[in-house]
């Protein structure tokens, strides 16, 4: 029986920035160093600021010094910010399917499960308000460890008293499918956004095996 569904936020209810977008390029143009390699030192650095230990501009700030920017005592977050929320797409339609099949089947618990810097998490709510969607937030900076770590799955799982046999895990990332299939818990790779729309409610209502329900909190 399903308890619980675990979403994942870039790729499945945003778009991957780091991927998908020119956010780093022009951080690169900005501060006068190559744009690939900054992108390979951004994604190589990634836990660091997604686990929380350190902070996403602490992170950049090393990265460019390294690449030998020139500007780097320039750095302005404040540029860093509004660049990263302008390339922010919300894909609003699977933000929507999901609150209805949430509605449909309120003894489905909904965790925001993605790996993400604090700073940027919040900054995307503030602008979305997804964080309403959800019963917990397990964001692996609140977390303190990263997907597809066991670690995260552990504590993630702990923190929402649901066994892995009990929950969905909702990924774009075939390394996290991988990762929470080897669990034992049941599994929608998010290939494309519009997967999403097409096989969330089916998935979710087979393995819930009930009527559907509206949900009232």
């Amino acid at each position: 029986m399903l308890q619980a569904l675990l979403v994942d936020a870039g790729g499945v209810l945003f778009n991957n920035i780091t991927e998908e977008t020119a956010f780093v390029p022009e951080i690169a143009r900005r501060h006068r160093v190559d744009a690939d390699r900054l992108l390979w030192a951004v994604q190589s650095s990634a836990h660091l600021y997604e686990s929380g230990v350190c902070h996403v501009h602490d992170v950049l700030r090393g990265l460019l010094d390294e690449a030998g920017s020139p500007l780097v005592g320039a750095y302005d977050a404040e540029w860093v910010d509004r660049r990263y929320t302008d390339n922010v797409r919300c894909h609003s339609a699977n933000v929507m399917e999901l609150a209805e099949v949430a509605g449909e089947h309120p003894e489905v618990t909904l965790v925001l499960a993605n790996n993400e810097a604090a700073h940027w998490d919040e900054l995307k709510n503030q602008r979305h308000h997804h964080y309403r969607l959800f019963d917990h937030l397990c964001s692996s900076w609140r977390v303190g460890q990263v997907k597809p770590s066991a670690e995260y799955f552990a504590e993630t799982l702990d923190r929402c008293g649901i066994d892995p046999r009990e929950a969905l895990m909702v990924d774009d990332r075939i390394a996290v499918i991988t990762a929470a299939r080897e669990l034992g818990m049941h599994t929608l790779h998010i290939s494309s956004p519009a997967v999403l729309r097409e096989r969330l409610r089916t998935t979710v209502e087979n393995l819930v095996g009930a009527t559907p329900r509206i949900r009232t909190r």
